[in-house]
């Protein structure tokens, strides 16, 4: 029922309309006659949401690009840092998928968040691991190959912050509010040409601007966290899908099965702690995500465990 959540809580703001309208004409307030005019009016409000909507469905598209961006660039990052480390013995793979998690665990805490951006940070602690192989033997185009993911992975999380805090042309969403609020108005107050006819007149057409108004107010924030998160929202499922894979290590291939459990698994784990996050209950989103995530544990040639400062060195 998750792809009817909106159309659910439409249909229960049609119903009140509808019995407003079935009072007023009970109490004899049947309303203007239906004129060339209001036509009009209904017509330039659909002209209208049209033209928003089409331009707001542009920005969700190019927020779907985003976390298949970010997941790609992590991939990337994550099997040439350890073929680096089978051939070279670096860099420490241990603190190298420990960075990489909690480049997804920060970006998940922004967005549940709200006004954070830890996820940069999370992403400029990469260097860290990058500017292990400058003092190795890896040549030097490998490490500027890496230094380019590094890059994409900055382009595409400040898209995500881009998209999640700005709303598509404010003043035409607010003029759209209006012409919905004067329409409802219009039809509550017009004979259709009886009481059957106005009711359902004004049930379709208040069900139909209704439910565009509140599917911007869906689009304008594309990505949610935790359990808020609907089938609206565009899946953050490719990058949980990463963090299974860099715990896993490199050893083997993961089943399809088994990974899909491994995901669900996590996925309900990280959206407890959205939700906890959310309610008050855990402070540090980020850093209660990074708890989350199972130990990474290297068997490359270091044999190095995570930093002991990282929250995944800790749980």
């Amino acid at each position: 029922m998750g792809s009817y959540r909106v159309a659910v809580e439409t249909a229960a703001i049609v119903v009140v309309l509808i019995g407003a309208r079935a009072l007023l004409w009970s109490i004899g307030v049947t309303g203007m006659s239906t004129t060339p005019l209001i036509s009009s009016v209904i017509s330039g409000g659909i002209f209208v949401m049209g033209l928003v909507l089409a331009g707001t469905l542009v920005d969700y598209r190019d927020a779907e690009r985003a976390p298949t961006d970010v997941a790609a660039s992590l991939y990337v990052l994550l099997r040439e840092t350890e073929a680096m480390n089978r051939v070279w013995g670096k860099p420490d793979m241990a603190a190298a998928r420990t960075r990489m998690i909690a480049v997804v665990t920060s970006l998940r805490a922004d967005i549940s968040g709200g006004n954070t951006r830890e996820c940069q940070a999370a992403i400029e602690d990469l260097s860290q691991t990058l500017e292990e192989l400058e003092g190795s033997d890896v040549p030097a185009n490998y490490i500027v190959r890496l230094r380019s993911e590094q890059a994409a992975l900055r382009k595409a999380v400040l898209r995500v912050y881009h998209i999640q805090r700005e709303e598509f042309l404010p003043s035409a969403k607010a003029m759209i509010t209006s012409v919905v609020a004067v329409i409802m108005l219009i039809l509550l107050f017009t004979d259709m040409g009886g009481l059957l006819e106005s009711l359902v007149t004004v049930g379709f057409l208040a069900f139909f601007f209704i439910y565009l108004l509140r599917l911007l107010n869906v689009i304008d924030k594309p990505f949610k966290a935790g359990h808020e998160r609907t089938d609206d929202d565009v899946s953050l499922f490719l990058l949980t899908e990463f963090m299974v894979h860099a715990q896993a290590n490199g050893t083997e291939a993961i089943p399809p099965e088994e990974l899909a459990a491994k995901v669900e698994q996590l996925e309900e784990q990280m959206a407890d702690v959205e939700q906890a996050h959310a309610e008050g209950e855990v402070g540090d989103a980020a850093e209660a995500l990074e708890e989350v995530a199972v130990p990474v544990e290297d068997e490359g040639r270091d044999g190095k465990r995570p930093e002991a400062g990282s929250a995944l060195g800790r749980g």
